[in-house]
């Protein structure tokens, strides 16, 4: 602004300024360059005289000493030039001095003529002059400035000294602010806003004289600012406005767009300046400022306490615009070739901008006008003020070229709503953009959201993200009580919140379990209905999470104003950790109709012809069988690495091929060995033609000359098909020494899938040292024809090949001339590891290079064929609708001869007995100096003839010739003999549930306020210990843990217990308790109170149980199945069973590579447990005698290793040993020699391995919740029982300590009952243990005769007698082993045994609740209409070009209706006859409905309608099952095909597998899964829940979950026993699996307790149907709901149709890697040349979307020198490129035969050569006489 005075002048014209400024400036300058003198100055004169007579004194003295006066002339010289220069110096210096300081003046100058050209009103009539603020401002400068100053220098400095060692002599020398104040250029008010708001827009000026300096002292470093200039406009916010001083609540500013900043450094900081550098620094302090004052930062100031900052930080926006970036014309062609000579065009995209936000669209190729089709939606803080920038631009390879801009005020558009315009480019020669703008309202209701749901769905955009219906904001304030660190450390917790695939992260609150980050993030939301907010609350390393949190936005939608603000508690973390977000969504809406265009079209129909049913291969398909060679070791290999010219004999280093049917196999080499072991297995397929031959060659391999021949063999085939299955040793020809052992075993096929499993569990226990895996199957596929293939885009015929590809494995087919329905008639195989895993792929193309469709076949769907053979036509994806291919895909089954039948054997090497190798054994041993083991090391002693006949061959074998010495056999023992203690020890369990009264310790104000405690528990038995979690300031805490511990029953042994007060320097004593152990074993269980010895007052609960072991597996069921039930705090799961390992010896281990004999030691490992034996001293036959234990959890599961070593470093073979082998075993023992793998063939393992089931006493008692206390129906049983008890009690009297159950409270039902099952029970002779199960208990005579010496009961009395007893059971609440089990259980730490004082004290009757649920006459009458679209023929064209005079095609999609629900199939681009392959499923009644079918064309605009139809839903139940074509209604034609399918529900879970399977069998393009079941639930009433904290009832809602559905339950009024009696129903994928959730909470966000009910529970119930009262989990004991489930499964015809094939599959295409390239690789014998062509390379993986520069490195490896490295042209933006180029290499066939091809594809980038993808291929398994073409898949380089 200018001064008073200027502004009075400011009617002179501007010619008139500009005279006058041009006037002035020659004096100025003048002025600077020569001074007018105003006067004589006497000092002056004086001072000139002396210079004169100083200059002619030196002449004098020249004189006077008489000095040349060269001298003198030269002297005068350089004082002349000296003189000059420092003049010149000068002048410049004061020239650039008055510059700078007539440069702000001139500034200043120059905009205060610009303003007085026209007045102030006229240029901005809305901005105000505040010269009154700017003097204001002008006096409180310095004070501002001193105050910087003690901020800077006080504050700021001490703090970045400490931040680091570096900067501890950091210190502000110098801090100015300068005179020149900051000025508000004018001030602009809105008053259009709301009126509780004030809002100004302040336009500030700064140009300060700043001079900051600082300085390091340390690195005598000093930097500084001298001068800053800052521009901008910031809107100043004043809210609320308030009815009290000081009227304003609150002023929030920042920068609506960034300011202009410019800073001038100095010192070090001159480097800065530098240009690129300035704009850096520059930058980086504007991304500072931005961070913390730029949109949609804000500075919010309260002036007033309790304000809700975050609102005012984090407003809601003022709406959401959606741009359409359409299209662009006219765009500046900025790529010329040849210097401008030839004109280009551009690569044109568009950068949009609104305030942080920012958008970059694709580029278009070569092209003026460019149509992009974006959409984009931004959000809108403020308006007016917000501009959408928009920046076009031209892609280049190193700079981009700039093609204009464009902005536009976004309040135009919120006015406007819609805004549809061409928009000019600015600062370039043409061009102009289309842009569509939207404004989107912000609706706090959902009236309009399934409006905006359908609009959107007619929304194209060729962007990833689809339109958005809502917008979620989601405000983080605070979070309490976060859990500890690692180490008891303190957190540095962010938040990281989450909707779909957008992520937000929060700031870090240092070092605090209380944060608060008072942070705002918006979120663009698709569906509210399908999406969650996931948070997860982490530590700054965002490894350790600190809590999660899960909110699906559909529970927003039902709350009023679509918001919740409230305290959330967290998952996963501590118990009081709880999170406080203020989650607000609001709909998008476009207040704006649409008007459909009017389009019409025609189109034509075709026919399908008639083809044939059946393929027709040759007979000699699927003739071929395996043969299976496994290459164990090789023995007395002759020596070719000698040293010292042959004067010392070495080693060698051996590897092996094999040859047959022109495959190759080469072994690995074993380095320096005479004896190799290989352990290697190959496969190849051959066919029985006579004359072929398997060749075996045992080569050493050199470095430097060719490897050295060490034998050969040969074998015929015929003696290999013949023999089936030979293991021997074979004697090496040519050579003086030498055999290989090898098993060759021709495998025999079947077609029948019945012995998979055990082929697979076969396969699974061999292991090979070259990680080859033995296959399972042969798959034969014939490809005979294809039909109705599409034409080409040129409109000619393809050149049709087919391309097969299972696993790493691929063939192709000929390419066929051009037709669409061509013949190949060629077959395949592949071999098959896993049927039910492995997919064949079919890929159509044309030439390789244009796909045309492609198809997937499962092959476990050939598991279910007759003959398992697939000979149909199928559908090909991707293609027209009528394509097909006539595909024979026939499975046969390789069943190995040694495969066992039923019960499987012990894992070993190869699979041959001991007894069968023994005379091979024998000589090996021999040969190698190593021990033989003996003929009877198997598994079971064999029978008198076997072993003579062993015995005979091992005679003759003995016989042989060898050139050492034979060492006689060793015996060997077939079992262990372990001490007699081994496997004695028993399991402890130890639940320790609650404590109650503690002692506080925690006193305040020096013990005059009591506090609390924060208890801890310690238990230790014997070296074992345990330490609780601590409980904080409670001194009745729950811990609710669980503890176990194996030990041997020792009657000294005790139970100590203490209590502790956790403190940060000591802990304090709380109290002890002793449990003997021998008590605990004579108990058996015990759950009671314990009272704390010496302190005051506390009593501890807990539950002690001594877990006898049984060796029966029948009981394991019913312990896994207890283990799923129970919960703790500690995670601790309850084990299963226990493992005693007793590890004897092993036997014929092999030598260390020194050849010396091994220190072996053994490691088990089960789990996360490991066990190491003790390291025997060195020998082959190491002999441990150790045993171990080991807890296990699920038999079934988990494995036993056992690793041997030497010396813990060099492996020498492992056993893997199931534990689920044992459940098979008689008495659950394994005792016997194991093979060792990967150690030689003979080496092997004496174990003992024996598993001991824990026979808890929690399986023996009911697991379900308790029903009514009172009912009727068992009252007469029950007195019968109890005066039973009682005169069976006065019988037989026992002491007080050895019937604890009958004196210690009065008899309840149960308990007699529970004592009568105990009575009764007879253990079995394999059961010893359970003789001891009760000793405590009484018999009782009524209810059970006592057996009498002579007469034992029987197991049917006894179960007679246990069905008896079974329904008079009644268990009571509060009482009883009933009560106690549930409570275990459930995890519900309670005290179960009232005192019977309390319960005589207690006059209040126990409320009667009913037993069952009392639901409506419809609950689980629904049924599943399951829909399936296939597709549509003849659909009429919509998207006509050039007005109509060209016809094209259609965009087609479906949508259903039906009961409210809507469903909308995928978009099928310009295609009339489309294929969707979808499924959907609805739930509904049967009524009188019609299900809804409606077809439309896709379009930018409006959808073009394509017909409709509907279908009657009780035609669909009357019929079942319909398979059809409909056709479309209120069109010309079209027809949509679709399977309509009501699926009946059964209560029986009998064919629940078929339906199951299924699933497997069928894929859908929507990924749809069919549900296998239908689960209802009815919700009745709770009872007993908690109060709230505040004492308050509360106000329940239930809230159901399962999978992905949750539903809710009305909010009940305030109640500890809430009634809701409402039904919900969920599909089930998986009844096995899935898990029905039930939470309470009051109000939604205080819990009141859970229930898990695994849907697998109710497949073991009557008629699938469970209605009973549950026990709540995370409540009171007593809580309890009333709850109705039924499982119904669908009964679906399709499980008909499997069998016979029918199903309407289809599946989805396979993704590529990075590509492939097409080789020719050849041998000219004749030229003595390899030849290699490089054809082609397809599918090439790139970043770019415009292709890639590709060629083609070829080298021979090994080659140091890298002379055999070759390459192809570059082949410009092609991702599938033509070579064509060939090579050549003069190398003789013996060398190539041992180099290796390697092939690499890079990128010829500017950015440097990429690597796309790499191949190498063993020249020596190729045929290079004959010759290859094929393609080769491209790997990374780690690969």
């Amino acid at each position: 602004m200018q001064s008073d005075e200027s502004a009075a002048n400011g009617s002179k014209d501007a010619g008139g300024s500009e005279a006058t400024r041009s006037e002035k400036n020659p004096a100025s300058s003048g002025e600077v360059e020569a001074p007018q003198n105003k006067g004589i100055n006497a000092v002056a004169v004086l001072w000139t005289f002396g210079k004169c007579l100083g200059a002619l004194l030196p002449v004098y003295l020249a004189g006077y000493y008489r000095v040349s006066t060269s001298l003198l002339v030269f002297g005068l010289m350089v004082y002349t030039g000296w003189k000059h220069a420092r003049e010149a110096k000068e002048a410049r210096l004061r020239s650039a001095i008055q510059l700078m300081n007539d440069d702000p003046e001139y500034t200043s100058m120059k905009v205060s003529k610009s303003k007085r050209d026209l007045p102030a009103w006229v240029n901005f009539p809305d901005v105000e002059k505040v010269e009154w603020l700017n003097k204001v401002l002008q006096q409180v400068w310095p004070f501002v400035g001193q105050y910087l100053e003690k901020l800077l220098v006080e504050t700021i400095a001490p703090s970045i000294r400490a931040s680091s060692s570096h900067l501890q002599t950091l210190s502000f020398t110098k801090v100015d602010m300068g005179d020149k104040a900051m000025k508000v250029v004018g001030i602009k008010a809105h008053t259009e806003n709301d009126k509780g708001q004030v809002l100004l827009d302040l336009y500030i000026s700064y140009v300060g004289n700043v001079e900051i300096n600082v300085e390091v002292k340390r690195y005598f470093c000093k930097a500084g600012v001298k001068g800053i200039q800052l521009h901008g406009m910031m809107r100043v916010i004043l809210e609320p406005l308030i009815g009290d001083v000081p009227i304003v609540g609150a002023v929030t500013m920042f920068f609506i767009r960034r300011p202009k900043l410019d800073i001038n450094w100095t010192g070090l900081t001159n480097l800065l300046d530098i240009p690129g550098l300035n704009v850096m620094s520059d930058s980086m302090i504007m991304d500072a400022i931005a961070s913390f004052l730029v949109l949609p930062n804000r500075l919010t100031v309260p002036l007033v306490p309790d304000l809700h900052l975050a609102q005012l930080r984090c407003p809601l926006p003022r709406g959401v615009v959606r741009i359409h970036l359409l299209e662009a014309e006219n765009l500046a062609a900025k790529d010329n070739y040849m210097k401008g000579v030839m004109a280009g065009m551009s690569d044109p995209y568009a950068i949009l901008r609104v305030g942080p936000q920012t958008f970059t669209s694709k580029h278009m190729d070569n092209t003026p006008c460019p149509k992009w089709g974006e959409i984009y939606e931004v959000i809108v803080h403020e308006v007016p003020g917000q501009e959408l920038e928009v920046e076009v631009y031209d892609k280049d390879p190193d700079q981009d070229d700039f093609l204009g801009r464009t902005k536009m005020d976004l309040g135009i558009v919120k006015k406007s709503i819609v805004v549809d315009d061409w928009l000019t480019l600015k600062d370039t020669s043409s061009g102009r953009v289309h842009l569509k703008l939207e404004w989107l309202a912000l609706l706090p209701s959902t009236d309009r959201l399934e409006q905006s749901l359908q609009r959107n769905e007619s929304v194209t955009s060729k962007t990833a993200n689809p339109p958005s219906s809502a917008m979620l904001v989601v405000y983080l304030d605070k979070a309490e009580a976060l859990p500890m660190n690692k180490g008891n450390k303190e957190p540095n917790p962010l938040v990281q919140l989450s909707v779909q695939h957008i992520t937000r992260t929060s700031k870090t609150c240092y070092t605090s379990i209380n944060p608060q980050w008072e942070e705002a993030f918006t979120f663009f939301i698709q569906d509210p209905h399908k999406q969650d907010i996931d948070i997860q609350v982490k530590d700054v390393d965002l490894v350790q999470t600190l809590g999660s949190l899960t909110i699906p936005l559909s529970r927003l939608l039902a709350c009023s104003n679509l918001s919740l603000d409230q305290w959330f508690q967290l998952d996963n973390s501590g118990p009081a950790s709880r999170i406080y977000i203020n989650t607000v969504l609001r709909v998008l809406w476009l207040d704006e109709e649409h008007i459909p265009a009017e389009v019409s079209s025609n189109l034509e129909a075709g026919r399908a012809k008639q083809l044939p049913q059946q393929s027709a291969p040759h007979p000699s398909f699927a003739t071929e069988g395996l043969l299976r060679i496994h290459l164990l070791a090789g023995q007395n290999l002759v020596p070719k690495d000698n040293l010292m010219g042959g004067m010392v004999k070495g080693k060698s280093d051996p590897y092996v091929k094999i040859n047959i049917g022109g495959e190759t196999f080469t072994s690995r080499v074993i380095k320096t060995n005479l004896n190799p072991a290989w352990n290697e297995m190959y496969e190849v397929v051959l066919t029985q033609l006579p004359g072929q031959d398997l060749h075996v060659e045992v080569l050493d391999k050199d470095m430097d000359m060719k490897d050295d021949f060490m034998g050969r063999l040969k074998i015929n085939l015929k003696d290999i098909t013949d023999a089936q299955y030979t293991d021997q040793w074979y004697t090496l020809s040519d050579v003086k020494s030498g055999r290989i052992h090898l098993v060759l075993e021709w495998v025999s096929t079947a077609s029948e899938p019945d012995r998979l499993d055990q082929v697979l569990q076969f396969h699974s226990r061999q292991y090979y040292q070259n990680k080859a895996v033995p296959s399972a199957g042969l798959l034969f596929v014939y490809v005979e024809q294809a039909h109705g293939l599409p034409l080409k885009k040129s409109g000619k015929e393809p050149k049709v090949g087919a391309e097969i590809i299972l696993g790493n494995t691929s063939h192709k087919t000929t390419v066929c001339d051009r037709t669409t329905s061509p013949e190949w008639n060629e077959a395949f195989y592949f071999l098959v590891r896993d049927p039910r895993e492995d997919i064949l792929v079919v890929k159509l193309s044309h030439s390789w290079a244009l796909p045309i469709g492609s198809l997937v076949v499962p092959v476990r769907e050939l598991l279910s064929e007759s003959q398992l053979v697939l000979d149909q036509w199928l559908h090909l994806d991707g293609a027209s609708p009528e394509s097909q291919v006539l595909v024979r895909a026939e499975l046969k089954m390789l069943i190995p001869s040694k495969c066992p039948g039923a019960i499987p054997k012990s894992p070993s090497a190869p699979e041959v007995s001991i007894a069968q190798r023994k005379p091979e054994t024998e000589t090996v041993q021999r040969s190698s100096s190593v021990d033989a083991p003996a003929v009877e090391t198997t598994v079971a002693p064999a029978p008198v003839s076997e072993e003579a006949k062993v015995q005979e061959a091992a005679a003759d074998v003995v016989q042989e010739e060898v050139e050492e010495a034979p060492s006689p056999p060793t015996v060997q023992h077939p079992h262990t003999s372990p001490d007699p203690s081994f496997g004695s020890e028993g399991m402890l369990r130890i639940h320790l549930l609650e404590a109650q009264s503690l002692i506080a310790k925690d006193n305040m104000m020096g013990g005059m306020v009591k506090g609390k405690s924060d208890p801890y528990v310690k238990i230790n038995i014997g070296e074992v210990a345990f330490k609780s979690h601590v409980v904080k300031e409670n001194l009745n805490p729950t811990w609710n843990e669980m503890y176990e511990v194996v030990l041997k029953p020792q009657p000294s042994l005790d139970v100590q217990v203490e209590l502790y007060d956790k403190d940060m320097d000591r802990d304090d004593f709380l109290g002890r308790y002793k449990v003997s152990l021998a008590d605990i074993i004579q108990s058996q269980y015990t759950d009671q109170w314990y009272t704390l010895n010496d302190v005051k007052s506390g009593r501890l609960h807990l539950v002690l149980e001594w877990v006898p072991t049984v060796s029966d597996k029948y009981s394991l069921d019913q312990v896994l199945q207890l283990q799923s039930h129970q919960s703790y705090l500690n995670k601790a799961v309850p084990s299963a069973a226990l493992l005693f390992v007793y590890v004897e010896r092993a036997h014929s281990l092999p030598l260390k590579k020194s050849g010396k004999e091994p220190k072996a030691g053994a490691e088990l490992v089960l789990g996360n447990t490991t066990y190491r034996t003790k390291v025997c001293d060195r020998s082959k036959s190491p002999q441990w005698d150790e045993a171990f234990f080991f807890l296990v959890h699920d038999p079934r599961e988990e494995m036993l290793f056992v690793k041997l070593s030497s010396g813990w470093d060099q492996p020498m073979g492992s056993l893997v040993v199931p534990v689920r082998e044992l459940l098979s075993e008689p008495q659950l023992v394994l005792d016997q020699w194991f093979d060792l793998d990967g150690a030689s063939p003979e080496s092997q393992i004496l174990l003992r391995t024996e598993l001991k089931i824990l026979n808890s006493k929690m399986t023996e008692v009911p697991q379900r919740s308790v029903t009514d206390p009172q009912e009727d129906e068992p009252v007469v049983a029950t007195d019968q029982l109890v005066t039973a008890a009682n005169e069976e009690e006065q019988r037989c009297v026992p002491p007080p300590d050895e019937c604890v159950a009958v004196t210690s409270r009065p008899t309840e039902p149960e308990e007699v009952e529970d004592v009568a099952a105990a009575t009764v029970e007879v253990p079995s002779a394999a059961d010893p243990v359970a003789m001891h199960t009760a000793p405590d208990t009484c018999p009782v005579a009524p209810l059970v005769e006592e057996p009498t010496e002579e007469e034992e009961p029987t197991p049917e009395s006894v179960v007679e007698a246990e069905e008896e007893l079974q329904p008079r059971q009644s268990p009571t609440e509060g009482t009883g082993i009933g009560n106690l089990a549930q409570a275990t259980v459930t995890a519900l730490p309670s005290d179960l045994v009232p005192n019977p004082p309390e319960t005589i004290e207690d006059p209040i009757p126990a409320e009667v609740l009913p037993p069952h649920t009392t639901h409506s006459q419809d609950f689980g009458s629904e049924g599943m209409l399951r829909i399936h679209l296939l597709e549509a023929q003849s659909l009429i064209a919509k998207d006509n070009l050039m007005g109509g005079m060209v016809k094209g095609k259609s965009d087609p999609y479906v949508k259903i209706n039906i009961e409210g629900l809507t469903f909308k199939s995928h978009v099928i681009k310009e295609n009339l006859n489309p294929t969707w392959n979808e499924m959907y499923e609805a739930v509904v009644s049967e009524a009188g409905q019609e299900i809804q079918f409606e077809a439309y064309d896709k379009d930018l605009d409006a959808d073009d309608f394509l017909g409709r139809f509907s279908v009657r839903l009780n035609d669909v139940i009357r019929c079942k099952y319909t398979d059809q074509w409909y056709t479309l209604k209120d069109v010309k034609s079209g027809r949509v095909h679709l399977i309509l399918e009501w699926v009946p529900t059964v209560s029986e879970s009998v064919r629940l597998d078929q339906v199951l399977q299924l699933q497997s069998l069928q894929s859908y393009q929507n990924k749809a899964v069919p549900s296998a079941a239908l689960l209802f639930v009815y919700v009745e009433r709770a009872h007993s829940l908690p109060l709230k904290k505040s004492g308050k009832e509360p106000k329940a809602g239930a809230e159901l979950v399962l999978g992905e559905t949750a539903y809710r339950t009305k909010v009940c009024d305030r109640s500890i026993s809430p009634q809701w009696n409402e039904s919900f129903h969920f599909t089930v994928r998986d009844p096995k699996h899935e898990t029905l959730i039930v939470k309470l909470s009051s109000g939604w966000d205080q819990p009141m307790g859970s229930l898990v009910v695994p849907v697998r529970e109710l497949l073991s119930e009557p008629q699938l149907v469970l209605d009973q009262w549950f026990h709540l989990d995370g409540a009171s004991p007593e809580s309890q709901i009333l709850l109705r489930t039924e499982l119904k499964i669908l009964e679906t015809q399709m499980v008909d149709m499997i069998s016979a094939g029918t199903l309407p599959c289809a599946a989805s295409g396979c993704g590529s890697g990075n590509g492939q390239v097409k080789l020719s690789i050849s041998y000219a014998s004749l030229e003595g040349k390899l030849l290699i062509i490089v054809h082609a390379c397809r599918g090439l993986l790139s970043q770019s979307k415009d292709g890639v520069d590709s060629y083609v490195s070829l080298m021979l490896l090994p080659d140091k020198s890298k002379a055999t490295k070759k390459k192809t042209g570059v082949k410009k933006r092609d991702f599938n490129p033509e070579y064509n180029e060939r090579f050549e290499y003069d190398l003789p066939l013996e060398d190539i035969r041992f180099r290796r091809l390697s092939v690499s594809v890079k990128n010829n980038s500017f950015r440097g050569r990429d690597l796309i993808g790499q191949v190498q291929v063993e020249l020596a398994q190729i045929d290079l006489l004959s010759g290859v073409t094929e393609w080769f898949d491209l790997r990374d380089e780690a690969e």
